[in-house]
């Protein structure tokens, strides 16, 4: 058995996109997520009806990096420390 090379050691580090939703660290093996990803990540077996209220802080996005996620939408997030509040809202 071999020890891993510098290179494949250096692709899994370079693999995870650390996002917090809702305080929570969360490991993404992709740099862009959507709204609807981001409800089930934030609310696991959700009604699939529900809808949410998505704000995201420290993106990648041409406005800043701070915003409003509305569904069909998604956005970029950075290698660490993108912010992401997920609330469940109702409908009235």
């Amino acid at each position: 058995m071999t020890a891993p090379s510098d290179e494949q050691e250096h692709d899994k580090r370079d693999k995870g996109f650390e996002v917090i939703i809702n305080g929570t660290m969360v490991t993404l093996d992709h740099d862009t997520v959507t709204y609807d990803e981001l409800g089930q990540l934030a609310y696991p077996g959700h009604d699939p009806q529900a809808m949410f209220t998505v704000t995201y802080k420290n993106a990648i996005a041409p406005h800043g990096g701070d915003g409003i996620l509305v569904a069909g939408e998604s956005v970029k997030v950075k290698k660490k420390g993108t912010y992401f509040h997920v609330r469940l809202t109702t409908r009235s």
